[in-house]
């Protein structure tokens, strides 16, 4: 994966390639899980196709799921991470979406403050969504997606997508994908968008 950033390359660009080592992935992933398992959290949903954990804390407004199911962030191969952004009321709140993402850059995966990242897109919640894509090299060797997007009511919500250098491209591509296609943001106030804010009670 070293090659990704540095040659400018985005994960977009598998797709391409996927048609003629789509079957062995294939195979893989439903060995690992027959059935896509669902998850509902921050006020969206969204689908994961092999089994991930179940929902664990990251910091004080966010939270994410990892894989293998067993394993703990910062010991995993892939995690999927929502975090709350403030309300617009709150110091934070009042950042444009470019602010948010420099500042969601430093403080949440350790990316350059003002350097140009690698940008990348994916269609999520019915609509495409721009994102940016980071590789780190230390201390862990990592892929890192993130994207914010604009939920009803004003609110805003980065998604991050984090694979393990070592975990095949094909099998990030696919999942991430997957992960991407299903997510859907829950009608605003139903029970499920209420429990969606108190998963730690229905895990």
């Amino acid at each position: 994966m070293r090659y990704l950033i540095p040659l400018g390359y985005s994960l977009a660009f598998v797709s391409i390639i996927l048609p003629a080592i789509s079957v062995a992935s294939e195979v893989t992933l439903q060995a690992v899980a027959p059935t896509p398992q669902r998850y509902a959290l921050m006020g969206v949903s969204f689908e994961t196709p092999v089994s991930f954990s179940a929902p664990t804390a990251m910091g004080e407004n966010g939270v994410a799921v990892v894989y293998p199911a067993n394993s703990v962030p910062g010991e995993h191969e892939l995690m999927v991470s929502l975090i709350s952004l403030p309300p617009m009321s709150d110091v934070l709140g009042g950042l444009s979406d470019q602010e948010l993402r420099s500042w969601l850059r430093f403080t949440e995966v350790d990316g350059p403050l003002s350097a140009a990242p690698g940008r990348i897109e994916r269609r999520m919640l019915g609509r495409r969504v721009r994102g940016e894509v980071f590789y780190h090299q230390t201390p862990r060797p990592l892929h890192q997606e993130l994207y914010l997007m604009r939920l009803q009511g004003g609110r805003r919500l980065a998604m991050i997508f984090e694979a393990d250098d070592h975990v095949p491209l094909p099998m990030i591509e696919q999942v991430f994908s997957h992960v991407a296609a299903t997510a859907q943001e829950l009608a605003p106030r139903s029970r499920e968008w209420k429990r969606s804010f108190e998963w730690w009670k229905h895990r």
